[in-house]
């Protein structure tokens, strides 16, 4: 939603003003945070005058709220088409074309929108940002494949790269098999050193990987420990899968639980982790762990294990159904419940295996 916000207040004056039926309807939506009543809203708007920009550009907006960046891209697209002012549909067409990969669109995308607002430091230090690791990636070998591409430095990461592959083909088809999830579209998996890892990512000290639509994992010296590498490289693809198979409503504990989960080795750690841990609370874990520090991250994602194994054991079969309820919006208490399964008895088996009580 901080996306959304800093879109809303680039529009001067705010997208629904003066606006009326349908297209205020959707704006209105989009600020409430209700993605389909938008979508509904601004699907009418079009049907009526297909070249309305503000439409256009709030059809992209529910469509990245709902996880279609597709289809977010070409309503984005055709909103600037319409009028090339629309500086709130030239950032959010940056946001969702980084996302996708496409730095350049991406760069060129909030340049546009920094020429309507030129004191934004925000827009400014996002661009200087992304320069920055187009520049960097610029210098990357590529290593194409049907499934997967790895950018990598050159020759002394070829060994690392090639392993990385091999751990994502393998991953392809384990956790295809369970999840009954193959994403279609080609994923991306940059190797950086430590040092680049962090400039690029911005993210905590204690992290090992990133997914943010493409796969980011440090690789220094990664050979050392090759099942460490196996994990990281498991991990973040569990992250990617979800995505496809519920790109929204998944609450971090179970993204980063069935991530941990499916992670290759043993779980001993979890065991002793929650062992000795102050617990945290479940529903203090819906957001970001990117908040915590070291110590309670490893709480949190011990935890999060312990959960998404409970679910993933009580639905069986029927677990790649209930995520895809999820990812469509509902809560997860009222997606058990469609399949006869009381939240209460899960939160009790999750307490009682992570020794919360």
């Amino acid at each position: 939603m901080r996306v959304i916000l800093l879109l809303l207040a680039l529009a001067a004056p705010s997208p629904q003003a003066g606006l009326q039926g349908p297209s205020r309807t959707g704006w209105e939506a989009i600020q409430n945070g209700e993605a389909e009543k938008a979508a509904s809203a601004f699907r009418e708007a079009l049907s009526a005058n297909p070249r309305d920009a503000l439409s256009q550009a709030g059809a992209g907006v529910a469509a990245h709220l709902l996880g279609r960046e597709d289809e977010a891209l070409r309503s984005l697209k055709k909103a600037l088409e319409l009028n090339p002012d629309l500086s709130y549909a030239s950032y959010m067409l940056g946001q969702v074309a980084y996302a996708q990969g496409d730095l350049d669109l991406a760069i060129r995308s909030l340049e546009r929108a920094l020429k309507a607002s030129p004191g934004s430091r925000t827009l400014a230090a996002q661009i200087e940002q992304w320069k920055k690791e187009a520049a960097l990636h610029d210098t990357f070998v590529q290593r194409p494949g049907a499934r997967f591409t790895i950018l990598f430095e050159g020759p002394a990461q070829k060994a690392v790269a090639d392993r990385v592959n091999a751990v994502l083909e393998q991953a392809y088809v384990r956790i295809g098999r369970t999840l009954n999830e193959y994403p279609p579209e080609t994923i991306t998996a940059i190797l950086y050193t430590k040092q680049q890892f962090r400039d690029i990512t911005r993210s905590p000290s204690w992290a090992a990987g990133v997914y943010d639509g493409r796969i980011r994992i440090p690789v220094q010296g990664a050979l050392r420990d090759p099942g460490e590498l196996d994990r990281v490289v498991t991990h973040e693809y569990v992250h990617a899968v979800l995505h496809s198979l519920a790109p929204r409503g998944v609450p971090t504990w179970l993204n980063e639980g069935l991530a941990t989960y499916f992670e290759p080795g043993d779980h001993a750690w979890l065991t002793q982790r929650l062992r000795t841990a102050n617990p945290i609370p479940l529903r203090m874990l819906e957001e970001s762990f990117d908040r915590l520090d070291g110590e309670d991250a490893l709480v949190a994602y011990a935890e999060s294990c312990v959960a998404a194994r409970v679910l993933v054991e009580r639905l069986g079969p029927s677990f790649p159904t209930f995520l895809q309820y999820v990812g469509n919006g509902t809560s997860v208490d009222q997606a058990l419940l469609l399949f006869n399964i009381s939240p209460d008895d899960i939160q009790r088996e999750w307490s009682r295996r992570a020794g919360t009580k």
